[in-house]
């Protein structure tokens, strides 16, 4: 009897323990239909913790004790308080309405808070609207979606990089991305990729290898307002990735998802039909004979400035072989043939569930890629395994582990360079040459030497995917460790620990008789990249009720970030045994090694005071101590305050007109710091030797032993308003900020032993308006809904200063142009001549009156930021069908092309088309301050189109780039409960996507040149004005099937 007296007394003691802190957990579905609802808030109600539903309506919340209510809120649904109790799972059953609803959006360090208390902007992204019309890279998915976020696609593919910059550029020379953060852990978004102006290859980014059928919500914290906490890496903003976890259910759950497309070239070049190769309008041909009987002979000659097609047959010096040809013209749309219809499989399991204590969910998804540039294709597999547990009522753990296994087989080398990129030697073939005479054998002759129409550049495109080939492959592994220990009710400790490594190895062929100087014997190139990046958290946490009308909790935390990035490299050139490119059979190698390290150790405090659940007032602070800065300048501060009004509860004054009202202020600085080694001097180990000893090479720049962090200061004020039952919201953003401190690198003289010093001088500014408006214009009961939600910024980003005695700072320098850093004017304008004028505004032209020539000083030929941004998404719904499109909109900026300017030295572009009769018309400069009018007929093509390019008229090549796309369409179905009950799935929904579907307006010269406005070829600020034959964008077509059971 006294054994089970103490054992009741035991069980009743380990229950009440228990009781103290708990999970619940629960679905939460639609009532009218019993279909999951992602995205539900669910909220301790009287307090501002809570949590999302995920994509398949499972919450898991913990509660402090069973005298609590839940609080269940989803757009255009009825909220629900349901008192907790002593269960353990609370499902619901949500009706559609409009009411006000508490939303849970996930802040700095992984931190879900109500929006409402937030002082800064930041909006999200339901993982859902990411995985029907998808892209390889998911960062591509943002275009159009948020406000202030700027989204441009790289120029090698859809496995490629991608641009994301958030509230304009505020680096000259440092990074203008985002951090990337998932789960709490900032992972590295490297780009490996060797582009550069004239050619290299895009190996993609960071951001590519996470699986969208992962995802569960992105958070975009704009600017250091929203950032503050993650230090220097956050200066530019955040972007927040909450991947998939389980609810604590009870039984298993699976979730299969299925995605094919097809991808489609969806904009191709014109060109001209009229002419062929030669000069002066003439055929400027010899003679060769063939087989008796002598013809007129093509030569080597690549310019299209030749007489016009008349059919008489000719041979092509060159191409010997193929004996007679007439001399006419291909078909317009010849170079459509010469792409792939791509194609992209992607089929995602997921397996999740748990009990009340633990949960885990595991999922695997595979990822094929055909692109259409031939023998090109990309694959992922990514593995993933995430586990929770309450170890004790006061210890939670969270563990996760992600594999990512990809490769690409000879992704596209991007560039100027034709004698390399694939699009250029396509867009500059003379239009007389039939694309099949160039495809024989490869692009190889019957001997197996090269085969072209002509010597050099631009290089035959055949040979180019055949013998001029790449591999890439990347091991990567992202584990992540977490501990919660509650040490009393209002106290609890959080360390982890995160990391992202990654081995990624590059390999490069360029075969015998490729054209230049170094690859015309062979030659293969091998990279190896090994990554890591460790980052430790250990976060200590206070909160609770300071009184009937406070609440409040602290934080005081300290983060160690760690980077080693290594890189082996070497270089094969001149191949001994024919056909055989490894390292060994080189006659020359030429190896190199690189090892960079950096550290970041970091202390900081937030702390959160609330008043009656309506005025929020957020205080942080954060000291970085880089590895990076000069002596004595490791340890900068930076500060942030940020305070949320909602007036509506402050005054009770809701209504149906006026159903919530919020304003908010915030002011926050940001510090960012410089690349390793700028501070110190050293020495590059070279492979040749002297007398038996290495030579060593000085590193390019003084040593900059006084280099200090760069510094945003910005403020930011807001508001938050709904009307009508929420059927109408509008979120408005003013912000203004300034860089400071700008480290820039200024060239020296080669008598100093440096081409550079790096320093601290210079500021920018960035200043703009985001709108974020969402509407309910129709809505019949619970059939047929109509969701309107339009997104609308405006940034202005200028050069305040330079360093003193340096009047202008180059990003970027070629052709005929180049995109600059100017005190007074806009980030990114585009600096080079215009045409000379008259002072009445004549154009000049030479002295023999055939040609206009260039003004006598650089001007401001345009710049690169977008006057505004938008993007808008209607949605319609019936029952269970729905219809969604996305158009996103750039309006103004200009973009110098280099596609333009070649194609116009070359002849090829449809504007050319028309040669005869031109008239050259303006006035001759006299030298004396008088002009003499001029008219000259029948000019030839050469002088009238090629000297423009040949004359450096930068003026001549810069576009507008405004553009307007239908980004995406969706026409899905939803089954519902009764027709899936004699089948063994739960939910199931069947979508027709659409991607990249259309440009609804574009500049009528980027629809000449077959040019998307909207790609680059390398993932920088600047980069994004400057147009460099990319390839052509796609149309995808296909369907998305999700299943549950």
């Amino acid at each position: 009897m006294k054994k089970i007296l103490i054992f009741a007394i035991f069980t009743l003691c380990v229950s009440q323990v228990f009781s103290q802190e708990r999970s619940v957990s629960g679905t939460v579905t639609d009532a009218s239909d019993g279909t999951p609802l992602p995205g539900v808030n669910v909220i301790i109600k009287g307090s501002s913790t809570g949590v999302s539903a995920d994509f398949d309506g499972n919450y898991t919340i913990k509660v402090p004790n069973n005298n609590v209510s839940l609080e269940f809120s989803y757009i255009g649904y009825e909220s629900q308080s349901v008192a907790v109790g002593s269960r353990s799972v609370i499902n619901i059953a949500m009706n559609t309405s409009s009411t006000e609803l508490s939303e849970v959006v996930v802040t700095a360090f992984g931190i879900e808070r109500e929006k409402k208390a937030l002082g800064y902007s930041a909006q999200e992204i339901v993982g859902e609207s990411l995985t029907e019309a998808r892209e390889v890279n998911v960062a591509n998915s943002l275009k159009g979606k948020v406000a202030g976020v700027f989204v441009t696609s790289g120029s090698g593919g859809p496995a490629g990089s991608t641009f994301v910059q958030i509230r304009g550029s505020s680096s000259l020379s440092g990074n203008n991305q985002p951090l990337y953060v998932v789960d709490g852990i900032p992972i590295s978004n490297d780009n490996l990729n060797q582009t550069n102006i004239f050619a290299g290859r895009d190996f993609g980014d960071g951001i590519k290898d996470i699986n969208p059928d992962d995802i569960a919500t992105i958070s975009v914290l704009k600017g250091p307002n929203a950032a503050a906490l993650y230090g220097s890496r956050g200066a530019n903003g955040v972007i927040l990735i909450t991947t998939k976890k389980s609810s604590s259910k009870k039984r298993m759950g699976v979730t299969y998802n299925s995605n094919t497309t097809i991808e489609m070239v969806n904009v191709m070049p014109k060109f001209q039909n009229n002419y062929g190769v030669g000069y002066d309008d003439s055929f400027g041909f010899g003679t060769a004979e063939y087989e008796g009987v002598e013809y007129p002979a093509q030569g080597g000659g690549v310019d299209s400035w030749g007489g016009k097609f008349d059919g008489r047959l000719i041979l092509i010096n060159n191409l010997i072989d193929l004996g007679p040809v007439p001399y006419s013209a291909q078909p317009k749309d010849n170079l459509r043939d010469f792409y792939n219809v791509g194609s992209t499989l992607t089929n995602t399991i997921a397996v999740d569930g748990g009990s009340e204590k633990i949960n885990y969910r595991v999922s695997a998804s595979t990822l094929h890629n055909k692109g259409i540039v031939p023998n090109s294709k990309f694959a992922r597999q990514t593995f993933t395994a995430t586990f929770g547990a309450d170890v004790s009522d006061r210890l939670h753990v969270e563990t996760k582990a992600n594999y990512v296994k990809s490769g690409a087989d000879n992704r596209p080398i991007v560039g100027v360079s034709s004698g390399r990129n694939v699009a250029a030697a396509l867009n500059l073939v003379p239009r007389n040459i039939d694309l099949a005479w160039l495809a024989m054998n490869g692009g190889r002759n019957e001997d197996g030497s090269y085969r072209n129409y002509k010597g050099g550049s631009p290089t035959n495109p055949f040979w180019l995917i055949n013998e001029v080939t790449s591999e890439d492959n990347r091991d990567r592994f992202v584990g992540l460790l977490s501990a919660t220990y509650k040490i009393t009710d209002w106290l609890n400790i959080m360390g982890r620990v995160g990391s992202d490594s990654y081995v990624e190895t590059q390999r490069q062929q360029y075969s015998a008789g490729t054209p230049g100087g170094s690859y015309v014997n062979g030659r293969v190139d091998f990279d190896t990249y090994r990554v890591n990046e460790l980052n430790t958290d250990v976060l200590l946490t206070a909160s609770g009720k300071l009184s009937n009308d406070f609440t409040g909790s602290m934080s005081l935390g300290a983060t160690q970030y760690k980077r080693r990035y290594e890189r082996s490299a070497t270089i094969g050139q001149n191949m001994n045994i024919p056909e055989l490119y490894t390292i060994e059979n080189a006659d020359l190698v030429i190896p190199s090694y690189t090892l960079i390290r950096k550290e970041i150790q970091s202390v900081f405090m937030t702390g959160q005071l609330a008043y009656k659940n309506y005025a929020f007032l957020d205080l942080t602070a954060r000291n970085d101590w880089s590895s990076t800065l000069g002596e004595g300048n490791y340890s900068f501060m930076y500060p942030s305050a940020s305070l949320s009004y909602v007036l509506s509860d402050a005054f009770n004054f809701n209504s149906n007109a006026i159903t919530f009202s919020k304003l908010r202020l915030s002011y926050a600085q940001a510090g960012n710091d410089a690349d390793p080694y700028q501070t110190k001097g050293g020495y590059t180990v070279q492979s040749n030797t002297f007398q038996g000893q290495r030579f060593a090479r000085i590193n390019g720049s003084v040593p900059a032993t006084d280099l200090k962090n760069e510094l945003t200061t910005s403020f930011e004020i807001g508001t938050d308003l709904r009307f009508f039952n929420n059927r109408l919201s509008l979120d408005f953003t003013y912000y203004n900020s300034k860089t400071s401190n700008q480290i820039m690198q200024i060239g020296l003289s080669e008598s100093t032993g440096f081409g550079g010093l790096y320093l601290n001088a210079g500021e920018v500014s960035n200043k703009g308006i985001e709108l974020f408006v969402s509407m309910t214009p129709i809505k019949v009961a619970d059939t047929f809904k109509w969701v309107a939600d339009v997104n609308f910024s405006k940034n202005t980003s200028n050069i305040e200063s330079l360093v003193e005695g340096i009047d202008r700072y180059n990003f970027i320098s070629t052709g005929n142009a180049s995109i600059i850093a100017q005190p007074g004017l806009p980030y990114g304008s585009i600096l080079g001549y215009e045409y000379k004028r008259s002072p009445t505004g004549e154009l000049v032209v030479n002295a023999d009156g055939k040609s206009y020539v260039r003004a006598d000083e650089l001007s401001i030929l345009g710049n690169i930021q977008p006057d505004w941004l938008g993007g808008f998404t209607n949605t319609f719904t019936y029952k269970g069908l729905s219809l969604s499109a996305l158009i996103d909109v750039r309006m103004g900026g200009e973009v110098y092309s280099w596609s333009r300017y070649d194609q116009n030295a070359k002849g090829t572009g449809v504007w050319t088309n028309v040669r005869e009769n031109l008239t050259v018309e303006g006035v001759i400069d006299n030298g004396d301050g008088t002009y003499t009018p001029s008219v000259q007929n029948n000019v030839l093509g050469q002088d009238y189109f090629a000297a423009r390019s040949w004359g450096n008229i930068g003026e001549e090549f810069v576009l507008d780039a405004t553009n307007a796309s239908l980004r995406e369409v969706t026409l899905g179905y939803t089954f519902n409960k009764k027709t899936l009950e004699s089948t063994p799935f739960d939910t199931a929904r069947l979508s027709l996507v659409a991607r990249n579907v259309m440009y609804l307006y574009r500049d009528s010269k980027f629809v000449e040149m077959g040019i998307a406005p909207d790609t680059a070829f390398s993932p920088t600020a600047a980069a994004q004005g400057y147009e460099s034959f990319s390839m052509p964008t796609t149309r995808s077509l296909g369907f998305n099937l999700s299943v549950t059971f």
